[in-house]
């Protein structure tokens, strides 16, 4: 018969269980803070799990933003959070309301920024790095007609970072929308 005193179970004195060799008593006493490590360890678990869900680590939904003027409607989807080194989609659809000679979609350089484009359907007829922007030529459009642009790109691994800028559309130089965006990127 096995002693299961508190003596015993400690590995004190006469009544001390067979341990295997190298188990000593200090393997089989239980820290003053063992019995919270199970519910802490499901609580961090949770807490991760739950933030991910809600799209708090990236990964949510797309974001649609609608900008209506009255010279052109503009939507764009896209995901507002990312995460470093994923792949991202954004699509902008533009319905001039009056034709337009060259139609021109411009981007902020800061909001491209740790960013690779890898893909743009259609291709631009030019493209060109003018005063912190980069404008992509796209030719004529009718009114009415809805100009479609997918943009596929990469973030580059950084830390933690905002990204702030606008997309513009506009006939040659005169501007018809401006969607102003902000990206979140996570690590």
């Amino acid at each position: 018969m096995t002693d299961r005193s508190p003596g015993a179970l400690r590995g004190e004195g006469r009544n001390a269980l067979n341990r295997p060799f190298g188990i000593t008593p200090h393997h089989i006493r239980a820290s003053r803070f063992a019995r919270w490590r199970t519910p802490l360890a499901t609580l961090l678990i949770l807490v991760v799990l739950g933030s991910a869900l809600l799209g708090w680590l990236g990964g949510g939904g797309e974001r649609t933003l609608r900008k209506d003027t009255p010279l052109a409607d503009v939507t764009m989807q896209h995901e507002p959070i990312l995460r470093s080194g994923n792949w991202f989609e954004t699509v902008v659809r533009v319905r001039p309301k009056q034709n337009v000679g060259d139609l021109v979609i411009s981007v902020s350089d800061r909001l491209w920024q740790g960013m690779s484009i890898d893909t743009q359907i259609p291709d631009a007829q030019s493209a060109e790095s003018i005063g912190g922007r980069y404008a992509f030529h796209y030719g004529p459009v009718g009114a009415g007609e809805v100009f479609i642009l997918k943009l596929d790109g990469q973030i580059q691994p950084r830390g933690l970072r905002r990204l702030t800028g606008e997309l513009v559309v506009a006939d040659g130089e005169e501007p018809l929308a401006t969607v102003p965006l902000t990206l979140t990127v996570l690590p």
